[in-house]
């Protein structure tokens, strides 16, 4: 090479005085204008694009710089959740790793901070208050725990006489079974065991 004092340091066959990269063998193989003996990411074009120290030639997500952090085989770049494995798992549009509910799509609709998936009453905020195993939307009598056990169409909690289907027909203030004459309104009062006068 006539008129390189080097002589093709690079040994790629064009003398230093043409070559745009003449201590680069390959002559910045990434054509990102920089020549291999300087460029940090000699077969990155986007010279570590994500800056996460890996070069994009070897670098599992070359946008992703906390390369796939949720291990889902998803990069952060493309993972519309990405600090969750599971990606939404109920697809209620919220990910896991802020989802108060994360197997819940309803999100505790009940308002009771139990998630649907371990509620046993999901549509119940008060999860069966009267403990009769009947959720309150399928319950009649949501604070009856009999549900009605005289079957007058009144809710123990709100039925005075709960176990008188006729509540107190006499108008003596005795629920029967309470009431020996249940049509007596004096309740036997000559004392001859015969209910009435």
């Amino acid at each position: 090479c006539a008129n390189d004092a080097e002589n093709d340091a690079d040994s790629d066959l064009t003398c230093g005085n043409i070559d745009s990269c003449m201590y680069d063998s390959e002559n910045d193989i990434d054509s990102d204008v920089m020549c291999g003996n300087v460029d940090s990411c000699r077969l990155d074009a986007d010279n570590d694009a994500d800056s996460d120290g890996i070069c994009g030639d070897v670098d599992v997500c070359p946008f992703d710089p906390e390369n796939d952090d949720d291990s889902d085989r998803l990069c952060g770049d493309v993972d519309s959740c990405r600090h969750d494995s599971d990606n939404d798992v109920d697809s209620d549009q919220v990910c896991g790793d802020v989802d108060s509910c994360r197997f819940d799509a309803a999100n505790d609709v009940d308002v009771d901070n139990i998630c649907g998936d371990v509620d046993s009453c999901e549509f119940d905020a008060e999860n069966d208050a009267d403990g009769d195993v009947l959720c309150g939307g399928v319950d009649s009598c949501a604070h009856d725990s009999e549900n009605d056990a005289d079957g007058d169409v009144l809710c123990g909690d709100v039925d005075s006489c709960p176990f008188d289907a006729d509540n107190d027909a006499d108008s003596d203030q005795l629920c029967a079974p309470l009431d020996s004459c249940v049509d007596d309104i004096e309740n036997d009062a000559d004392s001859d065991f015969v209910c009435g006068n």
